[in-house]
């Protein structure tokens, strides 16, 4: 992987791991480690989640120059941004490597950073060198972290996007949720479109906070726009576009697999 690249873990524009899944104080350097926060990471990963912070982790196995210079940048980038913290995993420490471990970094090339949302959900990853442009863009929104997590757990994603919290679900996310072939593997999230602080991660979908209409976002792991749906959309215009996109399941007897294959299954009003 080219240096400074990040694994980012979606399509549309959406920062997912190629695994799915503060202010700890001065840094203190030495020949065995780029920094020893207080408590160590696993505590620092705790006390992220408890604050709603996103956590950069910078793993590493030596404290050299390459080091210290990503070490540099993440203490600066979060120094800039309030809600967020970091701290370091050395991935040669016994006592650290279950940290490293739980990321699937254990031979990745080193060092890298990781950036946590509060939810566990991965927003960034970046090996050798990354700009405090790039960290500062793994900052989500709550709603964008929620999707985020669902899809890196293999999950499916209905967004609604609705005027008011308390409208009704539109049938066709209904009939989804209650069909046993979805139910499980779907998770079937709310989004107000006045929510300014959502507006950003509307913005990357193309959706006009100020429409009349509700509309559906579809997404499929590991990031996938499937697409979007009006309200007069059916859990059929779903399916169809699922199995279109090839994530309807791994059987291939599925009616929505075979429809998909012989185009008898023609969606009705969908826009991407």
């Amino acid at each position: 992987m080219k240096e400074g690249a990040n694994m980012r873990l979606s399509g549309f524009r959406f920062p997912v791991p190629a695994v799915a899944l503060l202010a700890l104080g001065t840094v203190c350097c030495s020949a065995a480690r780029a920094e020893e926060p207080v408590g160590g990471p696993e505590q620092a990963i705790q006390a992220a989640s408890e604050n709603g912070t996103l956590l950069y982790l910078v793993f590493y196995r030596e404290a050299d120059a390459a080091t210290i210079a990503l070490r540099d940048t993440v203490k600066a980038t979060a120094d800039q941004h309030s809600g967020t913290s970091w701290t370091t995993v050395q991935v040669t420490d016994p006592a650290q490597r279950p940290v490293a471990e739980r990321f699937k970094v254990t031979r990745a090339p080193m060092p890298m950073v990781i950036a946590v949302a509060a939810n566990g959900a991965v927003t960034g990853a970046f090996q050798k060198r990354v700009t405090p442009e790039a960290l500062a863009g793994c900052i989500v929104s709550p709603k964008k972290a929620e999707c985020m997590a669902a899809l890196q757990q293999d999950k499916l994603v209905l967004l609604c996007l609705q005027e008011q919290q308390e409208q009704p679900l539109p049938a066709a996310i209904q009939a989804w949720a209650a069909d046993p072939h979805f139910a499980d593997r779907t998770r079937v999230m709310i989004l107000t479109m006045g929510d300014s602080a959502e507006a950003g991660f509307l913005a990357s979908m193309q959706i006009d906070p100020h429409q009349n209409e509700p509309v559906t976002v579809f997404l499929a792991p590991p990031g996938i726009m499937v697409g979007k749906f009006p309200p007069t959309a059916t859990k059929e215009d779903l399916a169809a576009k699922l199995a279109d996109a090839g994530k309807c399941c791994d059987d291939k007897n599925c009616k929505h697999n075979q429809q998909s294959k012989n185009g008898a299954t023609k969606p009705g009003k969908v826009t991407r």
